[in-house]
C-alpha cells in the first residue's frame, strides 16, 4: 500500500517537459524541417525566442540573402507576415533581384513596409521584359538611398542615366541588353559616371543596335577600370586613350549595326557583315605580344580571309582565352605552336568542325578547362569516346568541361546522361562557358580583346 502511493506521489510530482525546455539549438534542428517560408515566419513570430532562432537559421540559408522581389509575394501572400519578413531581414539581404515588375512600385512598398535601407545590399539586378514601367531619375535617386552600399548594378531597361554617379561605392555597371532599345543613357549622364564613380571597375554600355555616346575626354579618369565594353562608334575618337588606360583587362567592342528591314531582298543571300575593320586591326597590331585573349565574331567582322596572317600577331603562349567564332576552323595552322596557357577555346557554330581537329588542339593545350562546342552539328558520339580516352590517358589534374549546346552531341548525351554524368575527366554542359555572350558567338557581333 505505501510503496503504491510512494510510486503515485513520484508520478505526479514528476514535472512535464515542454519545448521551451529545449536549448536554441534543437529548436533550429526542429525549425529546420518546416521547409514553407509562410509556416516558418509564423513561429517566428510566437515569441522573442523563437525569432532570433529563426532568424539564425534563415541567416546561414543561402536563399535568404537574395530579396527576389518578383517571387517573395506569391511565396508569402498574407502582406502583414511579408512586411515583418522583411523588416526583419533588412539588415540580411546581400542581393536585390527585380524582374519583370516595376521599380517604382517596388520602393513604394518598400517604404510602406517601413524599409529606408537595405546595408548590406551589394548586388542588384533590374530587368523588365512584361510591364514596361521604366524607371525614372527620381526611382534612381530613391534605389541609391536604399541600397547606398551597391557595388554591382544591372539595369537592361531604357533610362537617362541620371543619378547613376549617386552609388558612389559602384564597382560595375552594366546597361546593356540584346534588344533594341527605345533610348540610351544621355551623354551627360555618362560623363558624371566616368568623372564621379571612382572605384568603377567594370562598364558596359554596349548599345544593341548603334551608339551616339562619347567617351572622351572623361574617360582618362577612370583609372580604375579593368573591363570596358562599348559600340565602335563609342571607341573610335577614343581608341588610344583607352588602350592607355593602366588598368584594362578586357575591351568588348559591339559593331554598330541599323539594318534597314526593307532593303533585305533575300535573307539567306543578304551581307551582314559590318566594314569596319581598322579599329580591330590597330589593337591587333598595337597589343599582340601581350595580349591574353581574343574573340571574333566572323559571321560579322570580314577577317578570316586574313586570320591566318593576323595570327602571327600573337604570342599563342601567352594565350588564355581563343574563341573563333562561325569560322571554318583547322588544326593544322596551329600544329607548330603551344598554347601553354590556354584555358578556353571557343569553336562556336563552326560548320565543318572534326573531331580530329579538335583532339590536335587539345594536345597542344595542356592547361584547357573549358572548350565551347556549340551549335558544331558535324560532331557526334565519336568525338566523346575519343576525349574521354584521352584525357584518361593523360590523367590531367583537372576537369575539362565541354559545352555542348545546340550539337551534334546533344542526341548521344541525352540518351545516356547518366553514363556520361559519371566520366572524371570530362563534365558535359549544354551551356555557355564564363563570361560569354549567349547564341553563335562568345562575343556578340563583334569581338574582344584581353589584355
Amino acid at each position: 500500500m505505501d510503496c503504491k502511493e510512494d510510486s503515485c506521489t513520484a508520478t505526479t510530482s514528476t514535472p512535464s517537459t515542454t519545448i521551451n525546455d529545449l536549448n536554441d539549438d534543437c529548436l533550429e534542428c526542429i525549425f529546420e524541417w518546416i521547409q514553407d517560408l509562410p509556416n516558418q515566419i509564423q513561429i517566428a513570430k510566437c515569441c522573442r525566442r523563437f525569432r532570433n532562432v529563426m532568424l539564425n537559421l534563415w541567416r546561414r540559408q543561402p536563399q535568404h540573402r537574395t530579396l527576389a522581389y518578383n517571387i517573395l509575394p506569391t511565396i508569402v501572400q498574407n502582406y502583414d507576415h511579408l512586411a515583418y519578413y522583411l523588416r526583419l531581414m533588412q539588415g540580411e539581404f546581400q542581393i536585390l533581384q527585380i524582374i519583370d515588375d516595376c521599380l517604382n512600385v517596388f520602393l513604394k512598398e518598400m517604404e510602406e513596409c517601413g524599409i529606408d535601407c537595405l546595408p548590406r545590399v551589394e548586388r542588384c539586378e533590374f530587368h523588365d521584359d512584361v510591364t514596361e514601367c521604366y524607371p525614372n531619375d527620381e526611382d534612381i535617386e530613391c534605389l541609391s538611398r536604399l541600397v547606398p552600399n551597391l557595388k554591382y548594378l544591372q539595369i537592361t531597361v531604357p533610362i537617362t542615366g541620371r543619378n547613376l554617379s549617386k552609388f558612389q561605392y559602384l564597382e560595375e555597371l552594366h546597361l546593356y541588353d540584346d534588344q533594341t532599345k527605345a533610348k540610351e543613357i544621355e551623354d551627360d549622364a555618362l560623363r558624371d559616371i566616368l568623372l564621379n564613380l571612382k572605384q568603377l571597375r567594370v562598364l558596359d554600355i554596349r548599345n544593341f543596335e548603334t551608339s551616339r555616346l562619347r567617351l572622351m575626354p572623361e574617360i582618362l579618369q577612370c583609372t580604375s577600370l579593368q573591363v570596358l565594353k562599348i559600340n565602335l562608334n563609342t571607341l573610335k575618337d577614343a581608341l588610344e586613350c583607352v588602350l592607355k588606360l593602366p588598368q584594362l583587362k578586357q575591351l568588348k567592342v559591339l559593331l554598330d549595326q541599323d539594318i534597314d528591314v526593307s532593303l533585305i531582298g533575300n535573307v539567306d543571300t543578304y551581307d551582314y557583315k559590318i566594314y569596319e575593320t581598322q579599329e580591330y586591326y590597330h589593337i591587333l597590331k598595337e597589343k599582340g605580344p601581350n595580349i591574353k585573349g581574343l574573340a571574333v565574331d566572323f559571321h560579322f567582322l570580314p577577317v578570316s580571309s586574313t586570320w591566318n596572317v593576323d595570327f602571327l600577331c600573337l604570342n599563342p603562349e601567352k594565350l588564355r582565352i581563343l574563341a573563333l567564332c562561325n569560322y571554318n576552323f583547322t588544326a593544322s595552322k596551329y600544329e607548330n605552336c603551344c598554347f601553354a596557357h590556354l584555358e578556353i577555346l571557343c569553336l562556336r557554330h563552326s560548320e565543318n568542325l572534326e573531331a580530329v581537329a579538335i583532339l590536335d588542339m587539345l594536345q597542344l593545350c595542356p592547361v584547357l578547362k573549358h572548350l565551347d562546342i556549340s551549335y558544331c552539328l558535324n560532331l557526334d558520339k565519336s568525338l566523346l569516346n575519343a576525349l574521354t580516352r584521352y584525357l584518361e590517358g593523360e590523367k590531367r589534374s583537372h576537369t575539362l568541361y565541354v559545352y555542348y549546346r545546340m550539337s551534334g552531341l546533344e542526341v548521344e548525351i541525352e540518351k545516356n546522361l547518366s553514363f556520361w554524368s559519371r566520366q572524371k575527366y570530362i563534365k558535359l554542359l549544354n551551356d555557355f562557358p564564363p563570361d560569354s555572350d549567349l547564341g553563335l558567338s562568345y562575343v556578340q557581333r563583334g569581338y574582344a580583346f584581353y589584355f
